[in-house]
């Protein structure tokens, strides 16, 4: 697959949904063909190749060039398979490309409000150059790092579920550190300048134990514009077991989660009977205690 390089500096290419990015190459006539013998070295293989990263040496489907030639380059994708049934896992997938990124990944902290214990921590977390890196996702508080379950590249959603072998949440403040890094600060074989690791953001923040229920709207984002049916996601927890979350809409409700799961309880909207114009959302947690708290969420119906 062929990408022209239009001024030099560091490239790099990610398959979204393809687990091994081969190489990134120059472009070599032999013989009418593309010779496989001018792979663009160590920042060419789909690992990350920095060090300084915390997935260093793991396939994280991205290859790069450093300082590059201006010239046509030649990009082989391979779709991978399962890593533990070996079974191809062929289809399609997305080839997203970048130059020059150097802009580190914004952080936002959602669950700024959480049980104490071993609560979910759920972040925001984007990068509009060369996308975030799912592995470099990381929490450090109390001595202790905790990487993300999970991460949702398309709502920048990051999942952080604590646990039982890591440090609890007290109650009161608790000093966090959020730290995320993109796809070119994994293709960031030599940095030049003051910083290490340009391309990689660390957020202090402050996370606030609590003994009682809490509650946070993880999506919709606030003002949003949904469309036939809207996904309702929230983070609930407390020091006793969160029985039910219930979900309204201007007052009326539509759904309820009485199971959930690491903290997170699900509902859906189905919008055809609203009209397009702004309404609220409430989402009501009780524990096993009765105790209850609320959490409103205004966003859009658009068609």
């Amino acid at each position: 697959m062929p990408i022209d390089q239009e001024e030099s500096g560091d490239s790099a290419v990610q398959a979204v949904g393809a687990l091994c990015l081969a190489c990134i190459q120059e472009v070599s006539v032999d013989g009418g063909g593309v010779s496989l013998m001018t792979v663009q070295g160590y920042a060419g293989t789909p690992v990350s190749v920095n060090e300084l990263t915390y997935d260093f040496g793991i396939d994280i489907g991205a290859a790069g060039a450093s300082f590059p030639k201006v010239q046509r380059f030649y990009v082989s994708v391979d779709s991978g398979s399962d890593e533990f049934t070996h079974r191809s896992l062929p289809g399609a997938y997305v080839l997203r490309s970048w130059v020059n990124d150097m802009r580190p990944p914004k952080i936002k902290l959602l669950t700024k409000r959480v049980a104490a214990g071993r609560p979910t921590i759920v972040a925001h977390v984007v990068d509009k150059g060369a996308g975030v890196d799912p592995l470099s996702l990381v929490i450090a508080y109390r001595g202790a790092l905790v990487g993300a379950a999970v991460y949702d590249p398309v709502s920048g959603t990051a999942i952080f579920p604590l646990p039982s072998q890591a440090p609890r949440i007290k109650l009161g403040g608790n000093r966090t550190v959020l730290s995320a890094s993109d796809y070119q600060e994994a293709k960031n074989v030599n940095s030049v300048g003051n910083d290490i690791q340009p391309n990689t953001a660390f957020r202090p923040v402050r996370i606030l134990g609590v003994s009682g229920p809490t509650l946070t709207w993880v999506t919709p984002a606030e003002n949003a514009c949904v469309g036939k049916t809207a996904g309702l996601l929230v983070a609930a927890g407390s020091t006793k077991r969160i029985t039910s979350v219930r979900f309204f809409v201007d007052g009326k409700q539509i759904d309820i989660d009485r199971k959930g799961g690491s903290d997170l309880f699900a509902g859906s909207w189905k919008t055809q009977r609203s009209p397009a114009e702004r309404h609220t959302l409430r989402a009501v947690a009780t524990d096993a205690a009765g105790r209850t708290i609320a959490s409103i969420r205004r966003v859009r119906v658009c068609r």
